[in-house]
């Protein structure tokens, strides 16, 4: 580590703060003080270097990046940016190089990974590229440019059902990236026309609905989808990874203590027995202390055409010996509910759907719509645990999927807004009410 003039590291690091901030302005101005003062200082060459390829002048922070370096062979950042000014410049050779130059000084270096990835995907290395990306999301899961250069990795190697789902990430985790979604929406309607058409007519049944729902302002129906009680698991690509890891997502929830547990909200069905749960994602909240606990599980659910929206759910389900669930119905027909057996006890232990009942088994996935009446039971001696993933109805198209989850976001945020409302409402009249009683 070279030697460097305090005052002007000190400066860089304030430009640092309103960089971070998206004050480029400022940051620039400062960054230039720091260089007044030290003009080799090697963090305000970088940070001058970065804004200058956000300000799209990839050439010239190459050369601000190339100084960086020279000052500081070790500075894994300069070299990671570096890397990805040269990819700008369509020079990916180079960048590969930068990229891994900056992960044999940080290995961990989850922005540098992802950008090795992004110079392996321009090189046509496409599987390395899908690796990296997977990769950088196990160290970050919530790496926004990950997720959008897994997509477009995805989509090049004919993946494109499981591309959509890292798109949707990507948008929700950084506005910027919905340019993408949309190019990748699209692109999907060009290179699908009768399935977008199908998928359009469908929408615009469900929108017109709105129109004429005074009776039933639920609106749990979706038009023009299959129906039946349990669907084959193989037409949804998460009963495959949930199987693949079986092992260790049993090794996840028998690693919970029953007191992390908690009763499910419509316990009132239970005939007979206790039924707890282990949240995941609860009508699109996302419980991180729990995900902590299980990182695998966690992992598949956002790796796939989950319904992490208010209107799915996604927990390790438990009922206790003797337990009843007596019959009820979903809300929805769009979504499909994915059971993944953990611990099935011998004896009468099984589900119904409709007319159709089966029994769980352990390290299998069982897929039902539970639109459907249905109801489930454990007359054993022993627990019965197993893993619920809500999923899209497998008719559902992109277009279909992205206005859903908008729809529900739209609904979300105004429960909460109304909630906050009236709990504002509600004090401010009790003390009127103390005011004036």
């Amino acid at each position: 580590m070279p030697v460097q003039n305090a005052a002007a590291a000190e400066i860089a690091e304030q430009g640092i703060a309103q960089h971070d901030e998206g004050h480029f302005d400022a940051a620039e101005t400062l960054y230039r003080q720091a260089l007044a003062i030290d003009p080799e200082q090697p963090t305000a060459l970088c940070y001058l270097g970065l804004l200058s390829i956000q300000r799209d002048r990839p050439e010239h922070g190459a050369e601000l990046l190339r100084r960086a370096v020279l000052r500081d062979p070790e500075y894994a950042e300069a070299q990671h940016h570096l890397g990805t000014a040269l990819l700008r410049l369509q020079r990916p050779e180079e960048a590969l190089s930068q990229h891994e130059r900056a992960l044999s000084l940080a290995a961990d270096y989850t922005d540098a990974i992802c950008g090795r990835a992004t110079s392996l995907r321009v090189l046509g290395r496409n599987d390395e590229a899908v690796a990296g990306y997977e990769q950088a999301l196990r160290q970050a899961p919530d790496h926004a440019e990950a997720e959008a250069g897994l997509a477009d990795a995805l989509v090049i190697a004919g993946r494109e059902r499981e591309a959509f789902v890292h798109y949707r990430n990507a948008a929700s985790l950084d506005a910027r990236m919905t340019a993408a979604l949309d190019r990748a929406l699209v692109g999907f309607a060009t290179r699908h026309p009768r399935e977008a058409q199908i998928g359009m007519q469908r929408l615009n049944a469900f929108m017109k609905a709105f129109i004429l729902n005074q009776a039933s302002p639920r609106m749990n129906r979706y038009p023009g989808l299959s129906s039946v009680p349990f669907h084959d698991p193989s037409r949804f690509p998460v009963t495959s990874a949930l199987e693949a890891a079986f092992t260790t997502i049993r090794s996840e929830i028998e690693g919970l203590a029953a007191a992390e547990y908690s009763p499910e909200l419509e316990s009132h069905l239970m005939n007979h027995g206790a039924w707890d749960v282990f949240n995941f994602y609860e009508r699109g909240r996302r419980n991180e202390t729990n995900r902590t606990r299980c990182p695998t599980i966690s992992r598949i659910i956002d790796n796939h055409d989950t319904l992490r929206t208010l209107a799915g759910v996604q927990y390790a389900s438990r009922l206790s010996p003797g337990a009843h669930i007596r019959a009820h119905r979903g809300p929805t027909n769009i979504r499909m509910r994915c059971h993944l057996g953990i611990h099935v006890p011998d004896g009468d232990c099984a589900i119904r759907v409709g007319d159709q009942t089966q029994r769980w088994h352990a390290g299998r996935c069982l897929v039902f719509d539970d639109s459907f009446e249905h109801e489930a039971w454990n007359h054993t001696e022993d627990h019965r645990i197993v893993l619920i993933v809500d999923v899209w109805h497998p008719d559902l198209t992109p277009v279909e999927i992205a206005f859903l989850e908008g729809l529900h976001r739209y609904g979300a945020y105004q429960a909460d807004s109304l909630s906050a409302y009236w709990a504002a409402k509600a004090e401010s009249d009790a003390k009127a009410r103390k005011l004036y009683d």
